[in-house]
Formats: C-alpha cells, sequence, structure tokens
C-alpha cells in the first residue's frame, strides 16, 4: 500500500523543528542521527523515501531534555517512554504525533504500543571508557532484551537464543582493552564516535530548517553505511511505514 510519504516527511519535519527549539532553548545539546544525517548530507532534507528522524542527545542532560518536552510540547505532541506506555521497551524515548496513525512491517514489535502515530527517535548517547565499549553494548542488549521479556513481549525461546548469541560475542577479543580513551557509544551499532568527530556540533541545512549535526559527519556515515552517497539498489528504498492515515 501506497503511502503519502510528503505528508508524513511535513509532519515529521514540524515535529523535529519543535524539539530542536525547546531543547536550544534549555540549552540541551542534541545531534541529528542515522538516516537523517544521511539525508542532511546527501540530499539537504530527507532520504526521497525514508519516514523518520532520529536524534541523539547526550546522556548528561537526556533526563533534563525529556523533562523541558514533557513540560512544552504542545498539545498533538507526547514523549512515549516507560512513564506514558506501561509496555515500553526501548532505551530511548520516542517523540510521537497524535494526528496519525501508523502501521509498520520493519519492526512489528513497536505496534505493541498503545499509540500508533508517526514517531521521532531520542537516542541516548553515552560517554563510556573505550576498554568497556563493548561490555557496554552487551549489557545494554542484554537489558532490552529482559526488558521484552519481562513484559511478555519476547518468547522464551528468541530470548535464549539472543542471550547465548549476546554470552558468546562477550568472550571474543577486545581491541581496545589497554585504552584509557573516552568515546561516545553509538547505540544499537556497536560503533563509536570520538571527542572530535562530535565537537564542536555545527548547524546542517534539512530541508527549510537547520539542526544541530555531528562536526564530522563524515566519520559516523562512513561508519554506518560505508560508501554513503552511493544510492541503495531500488529494492532497498524503502520506508519504516507501511501505511499511515492522518486525523
Amino acid at each position: 500500500m501506497s503511502i503519502d510519504i510528503k505528508r508524513a516527511q511535513d509532519t515529521l519535519l514540524n515535529m523535529s523543528a519543535k524539539i530542536a527549539r525547546i531543547f536550544e532553548k534549555n540549552n540541551i545539546p542534541y545531534m541529528i542521527a542515522y538516516g537523517t544525517l544521511l539525508g542532511a548530507v546527501r540530499h539537504e532534507g530527507f532520504i526521497p523515501w525514508d519516514d523518520d528522524f532520529d536524534f541523539f542527545v547526550f546522556d548528561d542532560n537526556y533526563d533534563k531534555g525529556i523533562e523541558c518536552l514533557r513540560r512544552e510540547l504542545p498539545e498533538n505532541m507526547f514523549v512515549e517512554d516507560e512513564r506514558s506506555e506501561p509496555l515500553y521497551f526501548h532505551a530511548w524515548a520516542h517523540v510521537k504525533d497524535l494526528n496519525s496513525v501508523a502501521e509498520c512491517a520493519l519492526f512489528p514489535q513497536d505496534s505493541l504500543y498503545s499509540h500508533k502515530g508517526l514517531s521521532v527517535d531520542l537516542y541516548r548517547m553515552k560517554k563510556v571508557n573505550q576498554s568497556d565499549l563493548f561490555e557496554w553494548f552487551y549489557n545494554e542488549t542484554e537489558a532490552y532484551l529482559e526488558r521484552r521479556k519481562s513484559k511478555g513481549l519476547i518468547s522464551v525461546e528468541e530470548y535464549e537464543s539472543r542471550i547465548k548469541n549476546l554470552n558468546f560475542k562477550r568472550t571474543s577479543e577486545n581491541p581496545y582493552k589497554q585504552s584509557d580513551k573516552k568515546v561516545f557509544a553509538m547505540p544499537i551499532n556497536y560503533e563509536f564516535l570520538e571527542e572530535n568527530d562530535v565537537f564542536p556540533l555545527k548547524k546542517i541545512k534539512f530541508e527549510n530548517t537547520f539542526f544541530y549535526a555531528p562536526n564530522k559527519p563524515d566519520v559516523m556515515l562512513k561508519k554506518l553505511y560505508g560508501d554513503y552517497l552511493k544510492l541503495p539498489d531500488k529494492s532497498e528504498r524503502h520506508g519504516h511505514y507501511t501505511k499511515i492515515e492522518f486525523k
């Protein structure tokens, strides 16, 4: 089923601009990330088929930033996290739109949440010792699986299989075990950025708006996507959602 991708992107851009204004007003550092950053660099806006928006918010200001959003978001948007959603299992918060209903085949577990609106991801970016980087990733993954299991959202078989695979990874060689450097762990990707890759943050054009981005976008994008300026095959050009209805 086709979706109105332009209306979805306009809605997400409007939501994200409001989030960014609240963060900037309250001195909460943030930066765009993942496909949003890729879109900014490669397309000066959305990847044409993309229908989500990604921020990184730094750990030491994350909770303050979320509380600012709770107070200041307009009535058609709300913070979705463990306080507002009983089945919440993500390690980061979303901001959801109350004027849309979306179905997502790519991440069917997300459809378990009560609110189905278009969503902006607010990933928590943490600074860790590089020597502890992989253990931090493994602990985060284990905690995610435990949350899903505790809420009955994952089968015992899948949980045990993924924990077994995780424990196998823990035995792998740690190439950074002698490092005393601090790095920024990128959530969900087992990748990291160094201090000068991130700071100073700088504004970058995205559609008709400017958002903060990392100091060296190229570093993040190469780690995540390799030759990121090359467009993927047409078969891989798809968004998250299979259906979006607007109220």
